[in-house]
């Protein structure tokens, strides 16, 4: 029976990794694009939600440029926001083992490593540049992904041994 279930918790870790490693290497390469063909796709984008949706009117260059910016960082936050869920779940499911504070530990340091270094590394990229802004909005939403996982996976720990007492080796 245990066998059984060591096997289902490395086949459902080896899957998180995988779908972990799938989301950094999209927003990596999503982050290394030139900047001139990042701005086009973001143009090309807010054409087609104009269309399919009651968006305001934006009249200048300088307003759409604006718009499409937002979009973009509402666009960062929401993968960091998923990288920080996912790679917090595959870290406690891979290293279920460790205590808590250990994993969580774990966890922060590569969720902060993936947003500084997706972001940093831009310097290198012709046309693009590093923003310690977008690296903090990165950092912040895996951060609420990261503490959202781990405090629901500390409040069931707390519930799991409460409704499991061990024995004290009194009997009442």
């Amino acid at each position: 029976m245990k066998n059984k279930k060591k096997k289902r918790q490395g086949l459902a870790a080896l899957v998180l990794w995988i779908v972990f490693i799938l989301m950094i290497a999209g927003i990596t390469f999503i982050s290394f694009q030139n900047g001139e063909a990042t701005k086009e796709l973001g143009s090309q984008i807010m054409d087609k939600l104009t269309r399919f949706q009651a968006v305001p009117e934006v009249s200048t260059g300088e307003e759409m440029a604006a718009a499409t910016y937002g979009m973009r960082q509402s666009g960062r936050a929401l993968v960091f926001l998923l990288i920080g869920i996912v790679g917090t779940i595959t870290i406690h499911v891979s290293c279920y083992r460790c205590n808590w504070l250990i994993r969580t530990g774990i966890t922060v340091f590569i969720l902060a490593a993936i947003a500084y270094f997706t972001e940093k590394l831009k310097i290198y990229i012709p046309t693009r540049h590093y923003s310690y802004e977008e690296m903090m909005i990165s950092m912040a939403a895996a951060g609420v992904g990261c503490l959202a996982v781990s405090l629901i996976m500390l409040l069931g720990r707390i519930l799991k041994s409460l409704s499991h007492p061990k024995a004290t080796g009194h009997s009442l």
